[in-house]
Order: C-alpha cells, then sequence, then structure tokens
C-alpha cells in the first residue's frame, strides 16, 4: 500500500495494477498469499459503509438492518437499484428533488456545500478522527463533490485505523 496520497487513503495500485479490483470470482485473487506460515489475509465489507461515515457526520440515524434495504424503500425501487442511486448521488450529483424527499442527502448536501465553504477560506480541511490537515496547495482542479469524496476516502482510512488498533492492540 503507499499510504502518501493527497487524500491520506492509502492507494493498492502497483505498476498499474488495481489489486482491489481483481475479479473476485475468476481465481486472480488466489495468487496472493500470506507470507506468514498458516498466515491469511482478511477482507472486510461493510454494509454501506461510506453511507454510515456520512451519517455520523451528519447527524442522521439509519434504522437497524441494511442501509441499502432502507434506501430502497425510500426510493421505492429495489435493492440494487437503490444502492447504484446512493453511491451515484454520493459521489457526484445530489438531484434536487432527492435533497427535497430525502432527509439523509438533504443533509449530506448541506455538509458539502459547509465543507466547500470551509475548505475555500482556510485552504485546508481537517479530518475528523486524527486531525490531518489537506491542503489546496497539494490538489488539483478542486470542486465541492470531488473534496467531498476525497473527504470520505480519509474518514474511511482513519476509521479503519481506529477499528484496527482497536482489534490489534500494541502492534
Amino acid at each position: 500500500y503507499n499510504i502518501y496520497t493527497s487524500t491520506g487513503r492509502p492507494s493498492n495500485r502497483f505498476g498499474g495494477i488495481n489489486f482491489a479490483a481483481l475479479n473476485k470470482t475468476d481465481g486472480s485473487r488466489e495468487q496472493f498469499i500470506s507470507r506468514y506460515k498458516n498466515g491469511v489475509l482478511v477482507e472486510m465489507d461493510y454494509d454501506g459503509y461510506h453511507l454510515r461515515l456520512i451519517a455520523d457526520r451528519v447527524d442522521y440515524e439509519f434504522p437497524p438492518g441494511s442501509v441499502h434495504e432502507h434506501m430502497a424503500k425510500l426510493y421505492g425501487v429495489d435493492y440494487n437499484e437503490a444502492k447504484s442511486l446512493s453511491f451515484q448521488y454520493l459521489y457526484g450529483y445530489i438531484p434536487d428533488d432527492v435533497k427535497q424527499n430525502n432527509e439523509y442527502f438533504r443533509k449530506v448536501s448541506y455538509y458539502i456545500n459547509l465543507l466547500w465553504s470551509e475548505y475555500k477560506s482556510k485552504e485546508f480541511i481537517v479530518s475528523d478522527i486524527y486531525n490531518k490537515k489537506i491542503f489546496k496547495k497539494n490538489l488539483t482542479d478542486m470542486n465541492a463533490n470531488k473534496l467531498f469524496n476525497y473527504t470520505i476516502q480519509l474518514m474511511e482510512t482513519e476509521n479503519n485505523m481506529k477499528v484496527l488498533s482497536e482489534l490489534i492492540p500494541n502492534v
């Protein structure tokens, strides 16, 4: 992993290959094995992880269960379409009708605008957990949504580090 990225999120791309994007069903990942005898490699996947991280930040409480099932009910669509729409809104553009009818994305939109205003006035943002500063001078072609995406990546990384530190103390 390269930990020296502009967002603070480690990159697992090397030599033009994105290792996380390798096919999960054709055996491409089988060549990656632990260097330790009887060691294992673990991959964790949370249901709606980025949606949940942002929910904590914007003070939105999802009901128990799947985030995508919750959103499917709000959108009036099936699980897969809800997942697709949620990621489209989270990483791209939130239409006005979605902001009006969906409290979560209304709060997300407000947060994006707040973050963008802070970034423009201070020329940096500060991460939530470890207070890491991401400076304007280190970012290019920035806009509100791109900054928000970088913020999500940083939240993910910091939260993962916090969880791993609790799971594997003193390492």
